[in-house]
């Protein structure tokens, strides 16, 4: 009997994939490893069902947009820590490398009752590399002159675990920009990328209920891009997240989880407009979990110190967070049933209190309801509130602006027998009080508002011998004021993926769309990004029970399309590595 696959970002609790009451996707390792892919926003957006956009290559400035809300409004965890920049508000997605990633968990929905500020569309936790005693390494290399290796071991000791990664990856890349360009940004030259990274693990295991742990990533990422036609212009940018931890059952229904960590974004980007910007974030959470007639009970408290530096002189450079949060989920007979709540009170701003509420019925044993509702926010950053004016056009920051807030409900059905499952989800979220940038004032404003509604489709099994995987997303993600279409944002997106094996072979092939969007808030002709569908190709062959090589194709047919307007994209490209995992 299969053991049934285990979530923890739905509800801040393990429980299985098939009991939560969001749409939760995972992508685990054995899937990153058959994907083939180079990149995380290429991951997220083949197997994740999420939309992406770059602006250029690897390395190059990258977003994802979950349920069709702002880049800044998803919530990025690595091992329990935020590790975005508080100047931007976003997650570096083009710096975590996926030879890191053992699993990552993607919950779409309102979820700042459960974790603060940012998870209007939704939270990707990100789980570095962990598991029991194996090894492995891989070597490749591809278009672009692109080269990769890596490697991870992991084992224990009596009663402590360890698991060690590392990578290196550096490709020559292509030219980010366009010559249309602005400003007269565009270099002809190649944008190339190299990221070094290393992460680990140790856990003390007293006995099956307590355990002491730390854990570590880091990665060094050099990006050259484009600002001028004759300058060198080059980003170094580091992300890191450190965390110790203590995992004990305090009573019999009583379990504790105390961490405390930091997360880092330290960017300094040199050539035409020198600059540094770090972030660093102290962490601190204490989550109590108690067994309780019909299912579990959390409550818990939560610290962070947002600070940063660098050679820009902001009104403010730290602020202070605490946070309080409560929730219970259970199950009683074929009703399932989740609460959440949470506090956050902000040294600048002040307090924002969020909840949610979702709702199960299981029709069949095969066949599920659901609804839920919530409420999220977007807590303004410190480019928002504290950037220095400029000495001849005034402006800066608006230190009066309110934290983008939402609402929104959902409506699904899931269906799940062996390993065919099933997912279909209506939602709707409001978002208000925007931050945009007023031309009038030079200064950033809670002036608009958006509405997305639409409906997600998803489906993972085997038929006839063939695993599928699929993702489809129709909404319509519009501003209220005017009524157009959100900017870098699709009507349709998404993939589907096939793959088949034949003894020692396994051919695999994936398709990944979108519809037409606009690099504008007013559906410019001029800045309109036309539809493209994507055909990519992989191969694997094992050469023996520790040896594999793997083959992937992307854009077979090379395609011309844009992510963001007046930035290249890969057109056809093919990398191939050779992997060996040793007996265990």
């Amino acid at each position: 009997m299969s053991i049934p696959e285990t979530v923890v970002t739905a509800a801040r609790i393990r429980q299985n994939l098939s009991d939560t009451l969001q749409p939760t996707t995972v992508i685990d390792a054995d899937d990153i490893v058959r994907s083939g892919q180079q990149t995380l926003p290429e991951l997220l957006q083949s197997l994740g069902g999420v939309e992406v956009t770059s602006t250029g290559g690897p390395g190059q400035s990258s977003g994802v947009f979950m349920r069709g809300a702002n880049t800044d409004h998803t919530l990025v965890l690595v091992d329990g820590l935020r590790i975005n920049s508080a100047t931007v508000g976003t997650t570096a997605f083009e710096h975590i490398p996926i030879n890191q990633i053992d699993r990552i968990e993607i919950v779409p929905g309102p979820l700042s009752s459960l974790y603060g500020s940012d998870a209007i569309g939704g939270v990707i936790q990100i789980f570095t590399k962990s598991g029991a005693t194996k090894a492995s390494t891989s070597a490749g290399y591809g278009s672009y002159n692109t080269r990769n290796v890596d490697g991870s071991f992991s084992g224990s000791a009596k009663d402590t675990d360890f698991t060690l990664s590392a990578g290196y990856y550096e490709t020559d890349g292509f030219d980010a920009t366009k010559p249309t360009i602005a400003f007269d940004q565009h270099n002809d030259d190649r944008d190339g990328y190299r990221n070094a990274n290393v992460s680990a693990r140790l856990a003390h295991h007293f006995d099956a209920d307590n355990s002491v742990g730390i854990t570590a990533f880091h990665s060094d990422g050099r990006t050259e891009f484009d600002n001028g036609p004759t300058t060198r212009d080059v980003n170094d940018q580091s992300l890191s997240a450190y965390s110790i931890y203590s995992e004990n059952r305090l009573t019999s229904f009583w379990q504790s989880l105390l961490r405390f960590g930091t997360g880092r974004d330290d960017a300094v980007f040199t050539g035409a407009f020198p600059a540094e910007f770090r972030t660093d974030q102290d962490q601190a959470s204490w989550q109590n979990t108690f067994a309780v007639i019909g299912g579990s009970l959390i409550a818990g408290g939560e610290y962070r110190r947002e600070e940063i530096s660098g050679d820009t002189i902001f009104v403010q450079t730290r602020r202070d967070i605490r946070s309080g949060f409560a929730g219970y989920r259970g199950d009683y007979s074929n009703h399932g049933i989740q609460f959440n709540a949470r506090h956050d009170d902000y040294s600048d701003f002040g307090g924002r209190t969020t909840g949610s509420i979702g709702y199960g019925y299981r029709l069949t044993d095969a066949v599920r309801l659901r609804a839920a509702a919530g409420t999220a926010f977007h807590a303004p950053t410190f480019n928002d509130l504290y950037f220095p004016a400029d000495p001849i056009f005034g402006g800066g920051g608006n230190p009066n602006l309110e934290p983008e807030r939402s609402r929104s409900h959902e409506f699904g059905v899931d269906y799940q027998r062996g390993a065919q499952r099933f997912a279909a989800t209506y939602f709707d979220n409001r978002i208000s009080d925007l931050i945009v940038f007023d031309l009038a004032t030079f200064t950033p404003q809670n002036l608009e508002s958006a509405r997305i509604r639409g409906g997600e489709f998803s489906y993972s099994g085997t038929v006839l011998g063939t695993e599928l995987r699929a993702k489809f997303t129709a909404q319509n993600p519009e501003n209220v004021r005017t009524g157009l279409q959100l900017q870098r944002r699709a009507r349709q997106h998404g993939s589907v993926a096939a793959s088949r094996a034949f003894g020692v072979w396994k051919f695999g092939t994936e398709v990944v769309a979108s519809s037409e969007r606009f690099d504008s808030n007013s559906e410019d002709p001029a800045a309109r990004l036309d539809g493209y569908a994507l055909l990519n190709l992989y191969l694997t062959r094992r050469l023996s029970t520790q040896w594999e090589v793997d083959v992937r194709w992307n854009n077979v047919t090379d395609r011309d399309y844009e992510l963001a307007q007046y930035f290249n994209t890969p057109g056809s490209n093919v990398f191939v590595s050779l992997r060996w995992t040793p007996s265990r």
